[in-house]
């Protein structure tokens, strides 16, 4: 092969794991009934999530959307839950206490997945063959906690509405960090790497 020709497929392949992952359609997500309201939480939804295609040469193996639960989204969630819940002032502050609690001295992230092949979805088993990893403050961190959420429900959509039919969520925990993140996952099938701003 050339090197003009090796250049190429270079770049088409890095064009590939930086395009916008595809949607299948279908029933849209839940919406909030106030319009100002839903923008404001999709675009702080967008704010924290980092998306990205796992490929070898140009077989798609994977799809992985990221969400970062920073304070900012993690109070955008537990509002759009309590609406769609028509909870009372008193529980929804108690949510988010529970929340903020909960988070203080862990980083965490949704990690949405599709694989093609089902034999690649087994992210939170002994053995996986994915390996995961947070790079952050100078060290890379595996993971404290790799829990399967089960695949795609109508509330999972409620609050991370990027996911569709047939994709699986799992919650993935750190230690603490702070500072810009890499998030890795990486196996003999290809890896991706979805950078977040940290705070």
């Amino acid at each position: 092969m050339t090197r003009v020709a090796l250049v190429g497929l270079a770049l088409a392949l890095s064009s590939c794991a930086n395009a916008r992952i595809p949607r299948v359609g279908g029933d849209p997500p839940p919406a909030d009934t106030d319009a100002a309201f839903e923008s404001a939480y999709q675009q702080t939804l967008e704010r924290y999530t980092r998306s990205q295609g796992v490929f070898d040469f140009f077989d798609t193996k994977l799809f992985v959307h990221a969400t970062w639960e920073s304070a900012p989204f993690m109070e955008a969630r537990v509002k759009r839950f309590s609406r769609f819940r028509a909870m009372p002032v008193e529980e929804e502050r108690a949510a988010m206490e529970a929340e903020r609690q909960r988070l203080s001295d862990v980083t965490e992230f949704h990690l949405a997945v599709h694989a093609n092949d089902p034999k690649m979805d087994d992210f939170d088993r002994a053995g996986s063959m994915w390996r995961i990893a947070l790079v952050a403050d100078g060290k890379e961190y595996t993971p404290k906690l790799i829990e399967r959420i089960g695949r795609t429900t109508t509330e999972q959509r409620s609050i991370y509405s990027y996911m569709e039919p047939f994709w699986v969520g799992y919650r993935l925990r750190f230690p603490k960090t702070s500072g810009p993140m890499t998030l890795k996952i990486a196996s003999s099938a290809g890896k991706a790497e979805l950078q977040f701003p940290g705070e």
